[in-house]
């Protein structure tokens, strides 16, 4: 069912409260002092730097490295996760060979492997780039891996019917029964990928969103380490919501996506 346009738009407005009312407290407790502007820096500040860092090109600089590390990660991390979340779902056997040790490894911490990469490739871009793209491997196994389970076993009964080979029941009936999970991981995925890049940077890079915050966490700037939080979270709200779209796009054959 589809609501009036009208109806859509006040509903979307009402994601704008929160927000204001958060920028309008932050206002108030920043004029009467009730925090060191050193720890709570009035908006009016934050703004201003914000606008400094832009007409600089600084902000857009850290974010050109940061974005370039992120859709590297998503890709290789996403690309690995759906490989092997298919062999898992179509392979009892590799199931039982690697799934333990799938779901064990799986439970480690995604900071965890930071060090670890480090040392194994160094502290460059390439121990970046794997540390981003552990965190959607491991989404993007799971959620292939139980889009196949999903399978209804009337279809594959079907196919079976119809007397499909292998391939045939994996095009008609396997990839598009799994595909909503699927794309539906990679929604998650690439929000995944965003907040492991900052994390990274902040560790250990000379440039990048994450690596601008803890710059100015050290020189006792927190109006950067603030532009830096709100940056953040403004463009991983966008992201999100454009992979939401093109998930829906995608799958708009489906009822749940119309």
């Amino acid at each position: 069912m589809r609501f009036p346009e009208g109806l859509q738009l006040h509903k979307k407005a009402l994601g704008l409260i929160v927000p204001v009312l958060l920028l309008i407290a932050w206002e108030i407790v920043t004029r009467k002092e009730l925090f060191s502007s050193l720890l709570l820096i009035p908006p009016q500040i934050v703004a201003q730097t914000f606008k400094d860092l832009i007409a600089s090109g600084e902000l857009i600089n850290h974010l050109l490295a940061s974005f370039a590390r992120v859709f590297a990660g998503f890709l290789i991390g996403s690309l690995a996760g759906i490989l092997l979340g298919a062999a898992l779902g179509l392979s009892k056997r590799i199931e039982e060979y690697i799934g333990p040790t799938f779901h064990t490894v799986r439970q480690v911490p995604l900071y965890a492997w930071f060090p670890m990469l480090v040392l194994w490739f160094g502290i460059g871009e390439k121990s970046k780039v794997l540390f981003i793209a552990v965190a959607p491997f491991y989404i993007m196994a799971l959620y292939t891996l139980e889009g196949i389970r999903g399978v209804p076993r009337e279809y594959l009964e079907v196919g079976k019917v119809f007397e499909y080979g292998r391939l045939g029941l994996l095009r008609k009936f396997v990839l598009p029964s799994a595909l909503p999970s699927i794309a539906t991981g990679l929604r998650i995925s690439l929000s995944f990928a965003w907040m492991a890049v900052v994390g990274a940077e902040i560790l250990a890079a000379s440039v990048g969103i994450g690596y601008m915050m803890n710059w100015g966490r050290q020189i006792f700037q927190n109006d950067i380490v603030f532009v830096g939080i709100i940056t953040v979270g403004i463009l991983g709200f966008i992201m999100d919501y454009l992979a939401g779209l093109v998930e829906a796009y995608f799958l708009r054959w489906r009822s749940s996506y119309r």
